[in-house]
């Protein structure tokens, strides 16, 4: 845990400082954006910053509180709070007209303080990666990659409420993506409402001997623009080690 906030703490030390383009003295931003689910994190000085919404033109598609907890933020900042938001999405969305660019803002309880957040690693690609996902049929797939467990790939993916078998990639540099069906059964995933067949388990033998030794990560989309979330890189084992076993 402390080697996980440590690992955060550092991460952060780029997007610290507070920005005044508003007139609001402000820092924070979308660190992950999912199918499922957008989070990130906000503070403002001298404001309370209380929800985001997401907004496509005029139209109202999801909100949340800014009320998670968020030590790696605070410790760096000196702040006091609770600055963490996670935003559900739907898979589904009211008909809408795609004229307008979607915006997620952080808006103060009153309304009288807003600002608009960005991706932090790629703020010039916010609102074009925004209207791709709400856009597609990835909507309100949620997942995660937990890495190799006992020798094999494993992690999950799924939609609340849903009991269709969902399906990922599995991507390395220079290499076509793979599909990668989660239909296998995986426990504390009902808990969550999602199926509990969501799960997935790759042996690495099962890829060609050229993944052998490459970083993978894992994907909802071909394309590998919508990364599953993980906590640490995974690196398959040599190929050379495949063909001995």
């Amino acid at each position: 845990m402390v080697a996980k906030m440590n690992k955060n703490v550092r991460r952060l030390k780029r997007y610290l400082g507070l920005r005044p383009e508003t007139g609001l003295a402000w820092s924070g931003g979308i660190e992950h954006l999912l199918p499922g689910l957008i989070s990130g994190w906000v503070v403002a000085r001298g404001v309370q910053l209380q929800e985001v919404h997401l907004l496509v033109g005029p139209h109202l598609i999801a909100r949340a509180e800014i009320n998670q907890a968020r030590p790696d933020v605070c410790e760096s900042l000196g702040w006091q709070g609770t600055p963490g938001f996670s935003l559900r999405l739907s898979a589904e969305l009211p008909p809408l007209e795609w004229q307008r660019a979607p915006r997620l803002l952080a808006i103060s309880a009153d309304g009288s303080q807003q600002v608009e957040l960005t991706l932090m690693r790629q703020p010039q690609q916010t609102a074009i990666l925004l209207k791709v996902l709400l856009r597609s049929d990835l909507l309100g797939l949620e997942g995660h990659l937990d890495g190799l467990q006992q020798g094999a790939l494993m992690g999950w993916a799924g939609r609340r409420g849903q009991r269709q078998t969902a399906h990922i990639w599995l991507q390395a540099a220079g290499q076509d993506p793979m599909r990668l069906n989660c239909d296998q059964g995986r426990n504390g995933l009902q808990a969550m409402g999602l199926p509990e067949q969501s799960g997935f388990h790759l042996e690495p033998k099962a890829l060609p001997p050229e993944w052998g030794g490459l970083e993978v990560w894992c994907s909802f989309d071909q394309q590998g623009q919508f990364r599953l979330p993980q906590v640490e890189r995974v690196f398959l084992p040599p190929g050379q080690r495949w063909k001995e076993g």
